[in-house]
């Protein structure tokens, strides 16, 4: 394998020019055919020092650390081409060579500009034809340009054909055509901007992924006449359309033309700003509409519509007016809302890829992801020195995760790079509003920051859609349009107008939905509803509502724990998880009660999930804010304290807390708390052989007042807990009497998990006294109640 090179490196890129209509008429022949077109590359490439680091189909991308070397390899690799005896249909290979700033990151490279122009530089060409942009072009020193002028292959030279913009829509580039002896010289012009007539600015940054959403867009412009591209502002609508319209410019003979509509302060001002983008002037008498149409009628054209969500309604009306009378126009638009007109395709953006934060995000890791590669672009143009390594990388997968994969929020925390490191980024996105200000003057002031985006949005709802915005916001995680039209609506904002109002909000992308389990869920990116919380203040109805929602949410699920349907409950809490984290931390600053009922209530799904550190926590928090707790509230925490230290081995802490609650228990004389109580000391005695005698003291203190009460789950779980302790004393009888019975408990109360657990531990007890019948039997029920519980007794 060639040495890996890095820094200024130089690209070949390359690829098979028109493989599609190959395949449909070679379908055949075309995989023998590929596969030789493989070989000669292969060997052209690395025989000339070429590192192939990518082979993507027919395409093919090559490293070299030479710029010389490169043209040797892409003349020889045509010459090879040339050569071949192909059967019936020809190979015809585009070739594209570029040097910049690139570097090897262990998988892939990285340096998303280069990588880029070097692709836009072979797709410029046509098949068999060489191109090399002047940043590689003049890599070759005055002694190689020589060599290459007596090469093996043939006197090698070059052809400027001057200055081109590429569909990169970066600065134009100059390009030069490789020409050798043998090699075909004629070719069609150039598959740049140049081609068609078109008013695309050019763009002072690279663009970033976004490739299934390009083709999307390409592919419904084909079946449709309009796409509409929605979005939260800062998402990248202008600047995909602006990409998509440059891949289709040679597709449409009069070309493609941006109509800005932001900066338009009335809807009568669209027709003025599409008759000026093609110096049309209003004649007397005339109507401008009748202008525009008249000139636009039977031209094969493509306008992008961006950012019209101001003039939403005009906009949609002339876009309809236009396509109903211009049969061969096509309009991309871009904004917040679809415009609701016949045949529209609606492409809802969504963020870039991000990493997650939990991973172990090393650079090889996260460079795949689009947010990271937008960084480091963006890092790059502002500090050339600027670096990603293994150190920094989790900080950088965490700040693009922070930042919900948001362009413009990327953009803005890159350019702190010059003064701020990674680390230090990510530490002040705590308060990401203070930092992401600023920004690039040449902009619209609603783009210099993050802010200013999303007030954007705001300023153009009403006020039933600002108050429900507010309100939202105390939703952490999403919601549901159940939770939404119970804790959000009132006097002012009806229950059964919540949807509709909503619906407005998802209209004008500052809400996202999606669904999860056969349930539709809403929410917002964080950055919209950190900036949502700061404009609804201090709504405490609204908190309160939420804080008494989601303890009922709780309370409902305490009981399915067991059950059958019990994963289904805890997928339901998985769900709200953040809401119902939300609102204990609620309650602990402002309703004490509330949130003690729901920690209790939330007992038995951390212990199901095994969250013991953060229940632990939790009740240890909230018994510290709330040192004048009700006893009854003290000692459920304490307990559950002592549930969750057992669980994480701590036995003398756990016996430690258990004790207080049993004394508090005792005072105010509930005595299913008691019950719970001696059963923790019960089976923290037993995980020491020598204290089984305690162990049996406290439970069986816990089975007679369980037989008085009567209530079967604790009586149940106490006996189960005897089972052991008769285990520990070595008493086999004992232990399948407690055994059996709790199993006929636990198949009353419908709590399959404990079914299958106890009938998998007689089975194997039954096998060890050599009761065959019965051990063949057992491990069958398992089976059924595993399967019912949809889960193995082995993640129990």
């Amino acid at each position: 394998m060639a040495d890996i090179p890095t820094g200024s490196v130089t690209f070949l890129f390359s690829d098979v020019k028109g493989s599609t209509k190959l395949a449909q008429l070679y379908l055949d022949k075309l995989p023998v055919m590929l596969k030789r077109h493989n070989e000669i590359m292969q060997e052209s490439l690395e025989s000339h020092g070429g590192l192939v680091f990518r082979i993507v189909g027919d395409a093919f991308c090559c490293a070299f650390e030479k710029a010389a070397d490169a043209v040797r390899a892409a003349v020889a690799a045509q010459m090879m081409l040339n050569s071949e005896k192909w059967d019936e249909a020809v190979i015809s290979v585009r070739m594209g060579i570029h040097s910049g700033t690139a570097e090897w990151n262990g998988r892939d490279y990285v340096g998303q500009l280069t990588l880029a122009r070097a692709e836009k530089v072979m797709s410029t060409a046509d098949g068999g034809q060489i191109l090399i942009s002047k940043d590689a072009y003049e890599k070759i020193t005055a002694s190689e340009f020589d060599e290459l002028l007596s090469s093996a292959n043939g006197e090698i030279s070059f052809m400027d054909l001057g200055e081109r913009r590429l569909k990169d829509l970066i600065q134009p580039v100059r390009i030069y055509q490789i020409t050798a002896a043998g090699l075909r010289s004629e070719f069609p012009q150039l598959n740049t901007l140049d081609v068609r007539p078109n008013n695309l600015p050019v763009q002072i940054s690279n663009f970033i992924g976004r490739e299934q959403d390009i083709k999307f867009i390409r592919e419904s412009l084909r079946k449709s006449s309009i796409v509409t591209i929605t979005g939260t502002g800062g998402s990248g609508k202008t600047r995909l359309a602006l990409q998509t319209a440059a891949e289709l410019c040679d597709e449409f003979t009069a070309g493609v033309w941006l109509i800005e509509l932001a900066q338009l302060n009335g809807a009568d001002l669209i027709q003025q700003s599409i008759l000026q983008t093609f110096n049309l002037k209003e004649q007397a008498g005339q109507n401008p509409e009748d202008i525009l149409l008249a000139f636009l009628k039977e031209k094969e054209i493509l306008l992008i519509f961006d950012t019209g969500e101001h003039v939403i309604d005009a906009s949609a009306k002339f876009a309809e007016k236009l396509l109903r009378n211009c049969s061969k126009l096509k309009i991309i638009s871009t904004s917040r809302e679809a415009l609701k007109i016949g045949g529209e395709v609606v492409h809802k953006l969504a963020s870039l890829t991000t990493p997650v934060p939990e991973k172990e995000n090393t650079l090889e890791a996260i460079s795949q992801f689009e947010a990271v590669k937008l960084f480091i672009d963006r890092a790059l143009t502002v500090d050339a020195n600027f670096q990603v390594d293994n150190d920094n990388a989790p900080a950088l997968a965490e700040i693009c995760h922070r930042l919900d994969g948001i362009p413009l929020a990327i953009e803005l925390a890159a350019a702190r790079v010059r003064i701020l490191t990674l680390q230090k980024i990510n530490e002040r996105l705590s308060d990401r509003f203070k930092l992401l200000t600023g920004g690039k003057r040449t902009v619209l002031p609603r783009q210099q920051t993050l802010r200013a985006m999303i007030d954007w949005s705001y300023d153009l709802l009403n006020d039933t859609e600002k108050l429900l915005f507010h309100r939202l916001s105390v939703f952490s995680g999403g919601w549901t349009i159940e939770s939404a039209e119970e804790i959000c609506s009132d006097e002012i904002i009806e229950s059964y107008d919540v949807i509709d109002i909503l619906t407005g909000l998802l209209e004008k992308s500052l809400v996202t939905t999606k669904e999860d389990s056969n349930v539709i869920r809403f929410s917002m990116l964080e950055s919209i509803r950190q900036y949502a919380i700061e404009k609804a203040g201090n709504e405490e109805e609204i908190n309160q509502r939420h804080l008494n929602y989601f303890k009922k949410l709780v309370d409902s699920t305490k009981m399915r724990f067991g059950n059958e349907d019990m994963l289904k409950w805890i997928r339901k809490l998985d769900a709200e998880m953040g809401n119902i984290r939300k609102a204990i931390q609620w309650g602990m600053e402002h309703d004490t009660e509330s949130a003690h009922e729901i920690t209790n209530f939330l007992t038995e799904y951390w212990q199901a999930k095994g969250f013991f550190r953060e229940g632990y926590q939790t009740c240890k928090k909230l018994l510290e804010l709330d040192e004048n707790a009700e006893p009854i509230h003290k000692a459920n925490a304490l307990h559950n304290i002592s549930t969750m230290l057992y669980s994480l081995a701590n036995l003398a802490e756990s016996e430690k807390y258990a004790d207080e609650a049993l004394a508090i228990f005792r005072e105010i004389d509930d005595r299913k708390g008691i019950v719970n109580c001696l059963n923790i000391l019960g089976v923290v005695s037993n995980m020491n052989s020598e204290r089984s005698e305690e162990a049996f003291g406290h439970l069986n203190k816990a089975l007679n007042i369980s037989r008085e009460l009567n209530i079967k789950e604790t009586l149940a779980n106490t006996l189960y807990n005897l089972s052991y302790t008769s285990k520990i004393k070595n008493e086999i009888e004992k232990l399948k009497e407690y055994r059996y019975e709790s199993l006929s408990l636990y198949r009353e109360l419908g709590h399959s998990n404990k079914v299958a657990l106890i009938l998998a531990s007689l089975g194997i007890l039954e096998r060890n006294r050599k009761n065959s019948e019965k051990a063949r039997n057992l491990p069958k029920k398992v089976c059924q109640y595993s399967e019912r519980l949809e889960t193995s007794i082995l993640n129990q």
